[in-house]
C-alpha cells in the first residue's frame, strides 16, 4: 500500500529535483519487491535528512554549492554532496565500507563516452553512462578512491562528452569533506 502512494506524494511536493528523480526511478526499476522497497527506503530517510539543515554538515563553500555530509541513522553509512551549478550533483558515499563515486544528471548524458580533465590537464579517469544517461558513475572500491585521492588538492574536474556536452565539477575543499567519509571507510 505504501509503495503505491510515493508517486502521488511526489506529486504532491511539486517537482523533484533531477538529481533525485534519477535515484527514484533506479528504485523503481528493480525487479526484487524487497530491494525496491528498501531502495524507496532509503531515498525517504535521505531527502528527509537533505531538507533537515541541521543533519548536515557543509564543507568547502558556502550555500547551495557546499559539500554537504550525511550519515545514515541505521547503519552508519556517509554520504558525501556537491549540488553544481547546474543541477548535476556529485555523490560521495561510504556505504558497508565501500567508496562510491557516482554524479547524477540533470539532462542526460549523450552517448557512451566520457573523458575529463584535472585542472587543465587529461585525467585518466573510467567514468560509466548508466540510467539512460542520467547517471555518470566512476565506479566503486579501489579505484573510487585512487581517484579522490587524485583529485584532492586540485580545482576543478571537468567531463567531456561526445557531442560537446561539458559538466564542471568544483573541487573546492574535497580534501577536508572527504576526512569523515576515508575514516569510516578505513583509507
Amino acid at each position: 500500500m505504501m509503495l503505491t502512494m510515493v508517486p502521488l506524494l511526489m506529486a504532491a511536493v511539486g517537482s523533484p529535483d533531477p538529481a533525485w528523480q534519477s535515484l527514484w526511478e533506479q528504485c523503481r526499476n528493480e525487479t526484487s519487491p524487497q530491494v525496491r522497497l528498501a531502495c524507496y527506503d532509503a531515498l525517504g530517510r535521505e531527502s528527509a535528512r537533505a531538507n533537515d539543515p541541521s543533519s548536515a554538515l557543509n564543507h568547502g563553500g558556502t550555500g547551495e554549492n557546499a559539500f554537504r555530509l550525511n550519515r545514515e541513522a541505521t547503519n552508519g553509512d556517509i554520504t558525501l554532496t556537491r549540488t553544481l551549478a547546474d543541477g548535476n550533483t556529485l555523490v560521495i558515499s561510504c556505504a558497508s565500507s565501500i567508496t562510491h563515486l557516482r554524479l547524477t544528471l540533470s539532462q542526460p548524458w549523450s552517448g557512451d563516452n566520457v573523458t575529463s580533465q584535472l585542472d587543465g590537464a587529461s585525467a585518466p579517469d573510467n567514468w560509466f553512462v548508466r540510467n539512460r544517461g542520467t547517471l555518470l558513475e566512476f565506479g566503486r572500491g579501489l579505484p573510487a578512491i585512487d581517484a579522490l585521492k587524485r583529485w584532492v588538492g586540485h580545482q576543478e574536474l571537468v567531463l567531456n562528452g561526445e557531442q560537446n556536452q561539458i559538466v564542471r565539477i568544483d573541487l573546492t575543499g574535497l580534501g577536508d569533506a572527504l576526512t569523515p567519509l576515508r575514516q569510516q571507510c578505513r583509507w
